[in-house]
């Protein structure tokens, strides 16, 4: 699955901040966790170093005898949650409280003190053990303190760290997804324009902010782009147009001097095969030379094509004369089937003339003597149109998208006197661009071809409501 640029950055964006937060909220976890550890160590030392002192103190004074009640006072002197156990080398405990008890006695090696960290009964310790001379005496001095409150307070702490992470995701993929929406929406701006430049339409250009930044360098860089297609498009044309020109006089000469030679009494009969011969090409050269001139023409004329309000069926009436007569000479039988109502268009008479002569010409030209052709013309709400059938040899579904190309004919259909150049369809599309309409094809191989061409209702375009209608 490809996902597009504002998806990845979202996710991107949303995955950093996650990342960074988690690291961020363990570094503070373990800060806080070592810094309580820290102060509690630094508080059960100086504890220790305390005991010791009032040992010392009663030696000092001889007051070695009844120490479990002297060291009973000084541990009322100790804050709360703060407790002590001493005890002889052999074990003997001089002095413990009760909640002592519970606490675990352990052993630090000699001159040095032993930390730990304990849970007993569901409550958190941290203790400090650590031997003192005491002149001849040696004491075991074990030195503890409740952590439980300062357990629940981390595990607090983790537990908002584990919950705020994802949300801190969310939230961050929120906004990641809206400030890479802002972010791309020129992009998506210079593609919209892009898109919508083709070839009649390569003089426009992208705008440019004046920002200088990355995107407006971009489109100047695609304004160059197309200056230097623009360019190289209307040379093409313009050499088509010259050389379609240049070529109509000598091929009309050629034509009508193969005229005049047929006329020529007395021609053997492999003369008259090659004027005949020569007629028919020159024939088709002319119509050869007048599509490359329309098709070198389209596109560049657009603005000074002049419309006008016409109705459809009667510019199928003006040339169903000519069709029938075309039709005819191939034993094609044509029908129209006509809208029982007005079809208003907006357009160019000769150019939809044009159009249906191009379908037409198609349509005779690949159905067999016999067949059957037939034009109707047709109205709906917001568009009308005409299409053009015929029980013709059809066009594989694998041509449909390249049937309008310029010079493609699909090699099934291909003959070597058909008459087509390949360019009757691209000419038929260009015209009907020219009027934005639609031209689609439905065939199958076999079953003929349906050319229908739809435009925008004169009416519905320019608010001109038609009062009354035809009927038949």
């Amino acid at each position: 699955m490809t996902l597009t640029i504002r998806t990845r950055l979202t996710i991107w964006y949303a995955a950093l901040v996650a990342v960074i937060l988690a690291f961020l909220g363990v570094s503070v976890l373990f800060a806080a966790s070592w810094g309580l550890r820290k102060a509690a160590d630094q508080e059960l030392s100086s504890g220790i170093d305390g005991v010791a002192a009032f040992l010392h103190h009663k030696l000092a004074i001889h007051q070695m005898n009844d120490l479990n009640d002297e060291l009973r006072e000084h541990s009322a002197l100790l804050p709360r949650g703060k407790m002590f156990r001493v005890s002889d080398l052999h074990g003997v405990i001089i002095y413990q409280p009760d909640a002592m008890a519970g606490v675990t006695s352990i052993t630090p090696p000699p001159g040095k003190s032993r930390r730990e960290s304990l849970v007993i009964q569901g409550r958190s310790w941290r203790t400090i053990s650590r031997f003192a001379d005491v002149g001849p005496y040696t004491f075991l001095i074990q030195v503890a303190v409740d952590q439980t409150e300062y357990r629940e307070l981390i595990t607090g702490l983790a537990w908002i760290l584990i919950l705020s992470i994802p949300l801190a995701g969310l939230l961050a993929a929120a906004a990641g997804y809206w400030m890479s929406g802002r972010a791309l929406y020129p992009i998506h701006q210079i593609t919209e324009a892009t898109n919508s430049i083709d070839g009649p339409s390569l003089s426009r250009r992208l705008p440019l902010l004046g920002t200088n930044d990355e995107l407006d360098r971009l489109s100047a860089t695609i304004n160059r782009m197309l200056s230097r297609i623009a360019t190289s498009y209307e040379r093409i044309a313009q050499f088509t147009a010259d050389a379609s020109h240049e070529l109509r006089t000598p091929v009309a000469l050629i034509r009508s001097n193969a005229e005049l030679l047929l006329m020529e009494p007395g021609s053997s009969p492999g003369m008259l095969r090659g004027l005949a011969d020569i007629l028919s090409e020159s024939t088709y050269m002319t119509r050869l030379i007048g599509d490359l001139l329309t098709l070198a023409r389209s596109g560049n004329e657009d603005a000074s094509i002049p419309m006008e309000l016409l109705e459809l069926n009667e510019s199928v009436r003006g040339i169903l004369d000519r069709a029938r007569a075309q039709a005819m000479l191939r034993n094609i039988k044509l029908e129209y089937l006509p809208q029982d109502q007005v079809v208003p268009l907006l357009g160019n008479q000769a150019m939809v003339e044009r159009i249906l002569m191009i379908l037409i010409d198609n349509a005779v030209r690949y159905t067999s003597p016999g067949g059957r052709i037939w034009i109707e013309t047709w109205v709906t709400a917001e568009h009308c149109g005409f299409a053009v059938h015929d029980t013709g040899i059809g066009i594989a579904q694998s041509h449909h998208e390249h049937i309008f190309e310029r010079f493609f004919r699909v090699d099934s259909a291909r003959t070597p006197r058909d008459g087509g150049s390949g360019l009757g369809l691209s000419i038929a599309k260009s015209l009907v661009e020219i009027h934005k309409g639609t031209i689609q094809l439905e065939s199958e191989i076999g079953e003929g071809a349906r050319f229908e061409i739809a435009f925008a209702r004169a009416d519905i375009v320019h608010g001109v409501t038609t009062e009354h209608q035809l009927t038949h």
